[in-house]
């Protein structure tokens, strides 16, 4: 079969496997939906056993995305690829809004909005009106951050390993408005969770109004004790905005049970969504004192309709909020815990793999699973980072981060669901061929 055989092939099993998201606005039924998956995904749940280790169930779920052949993609940390099935949604509604961009044909997009809006509800155990829709987790961290009323005499602690949104935004809000940023170093290696939430706690005064962090390192790929960190805070009247950017797509998430005031994250990472697209999770009681970045049409309604105040943000292409949905169909198709063990299953791997090998390395990210996910980052012998990503790309195919840190070359691997046993052998053979090179 030629290339072009098989991408029609893989695009129409990636349609099938997603009809009832796809024909959203037609009214598919779910029935339809769970009935139309590919034959590949259907086999291994039927098999039994241990499906996080099956490379052939896998393989099949790699199908319904446009991966190039050859190219292990290890970078989801900071961008993967949208699935086939998520592009065709987007594509044909685009078309649709260009074939007739009347308002009655268009009208159809309050219904498929509210559904997305209720999908991302139930995937983080929130509810629909806790829901904005954004475009990624910059926007809905500069929601919270321009929305909050500080000023002269209040603090926000942030984590140092914080993303630059959520953290350079709060530097140039407090410029503006007078309050102090306070930023909380986490122990270079913590013993366990509680190490990591006694950084934060302790740095608790009477002046802190928002704890801010980031749920999982994109620097280290630590990841905080969440739920600890929000009870603390809640317990002294502390507000809390998490970073979900690292684990929107990979853990199974309930929000309510966290306890956070906010969370945002991306759906171009992990969740291998519609790329300009996020979430933005207001807590019921805090969306009424949270003031909107931005004001327009029909705001008398949505000024009323809770956490729907925050995604007005004008003309959107509505066909990529249809296709978020599309998404997270998938990930329900199959199912958000296999789906976190699988990704951490491939974690452990990286790790093990390197770990034979007789290389010199230092693992900046821990090893206990209750202080990582999806990202494993180490350090190498290596002075030169770009022949690091030069030698991973050019010669094996291998997309990460190699970034400079001191003497020697920091790696991030971030590996998904499109992943396979055999791209954790490359990704380790490329590590070592790399440290020869130096």
């Amino acid at each position: 079969m030629g290339s072009t055989a098989r991408l029609s092939e893989n695009r129409r099993r990636a349609l099938q496997l997603l009809a009832g998201s796809v024909c959203l606005a037609q009214g598919a039924s779910a029935a339809k939906a769970n009935a139309a998956v590919p034959d590949g995904i259907v086999l291994a749940r039927q098999a039994g056993g241990d499906v996080v280790r099956d490379e052939t169930y896998w393989a099949s779920v790699r199908r319904l995305f446009p991966l190039k052949p050859g190219l292990v993609h290890l970078n989801s940390a900071n961008l993967a690829p949208s699935s086939l099935a998520v592009l065709d949604t987007e594509v044909s509604l685009s078309r649709d809004v260009c074939g007739d961009p009347s308002f009655e044909n268009r009208l159809k997009f309050e219904a498929t909005t509210e559904a997305t809006r209720r999908a991302l509800a139930t995937m983080l155990g929130a509810d629909p009106d806790e829901i904005a829709i954004t475009r990624n987790t910059s926007e809905g961290n500069r929601t919270v951050i321009a929305g909050l009323d500080l000023g002269p005499g209040d603090e926000v602690l942030i984590w140092d390993q914080n993303h630059e949104s959520n953290s350079a935004a709060w530097d140039v809000w407090a410029a503006r408005l007078g309050f102090k940023v306070v930023r909380v170093a986490t122990p270079a290696a913590p013993r366990d969770r509680a190490d990591l939430a006694a950084a934060f706690t302790s740095a608790f005064t009477d002046r802190t109004k928002v704890l801010a962090f980031s749920q999982v390192s994109n620097i280290s790929g630590v990841a905080l004790p969440a739920d600890a960190l929000c009870r603390a805070a809640a317990a002294r009247g502390i507000l809390t905005l998490v970073d979900g950017a690292q684990t929107f797509g990979v853990l199974d998430l309930d929000l309510h049970a966290m306890g956070c005031d906010f969370y945002t994250a991306s759906a171009h990472k992990w969740l291998g969504g519609p790329h300009e697209t996020g979430v933005l999770y207001v807590r019921s009681l805090r969306a009424a004192a949270l003031w909107p970045s931005m004001v327009t049409h029909n705001w008398d309604a949505q000024s009323k309709a809770g956490a729907r105040k925050f995604d007005c943000l004008g003309q959107r292409q509505e066909g990529r909020i249809a296709a978020l949905h599309t998404a997270i169909a998938l990930q329900d198709q199959i199912g958000r815990p296999r789906i976190e063990q699988r990704i951490r299953h491939l974690v452990a791997e990286l790790r093990a793999g390197l770990m034979q090998t007789d290389l010199r390395l230092e693992f900046v990210t821990p090893r206990s699973p209750d202080m990582h996910a999806g990202i494993l980052m180490f350090l190498i012998e290596a002075k030169n980072s770009s022949r690091v990503m030069a030698t991973f790309y050019e010669r094996f195919r291998v997309s990460a981060l190699a970034t400079p840190a001191g003497d020697r070359t920091l790696v991030r691997f971030s590996p998904n669901i499109y992943n396979s046993r055999a791209d954790v052998l490359t990704a380790v053979a490329a590590v070592a061929n790399a440290v020869m090179k130096g």
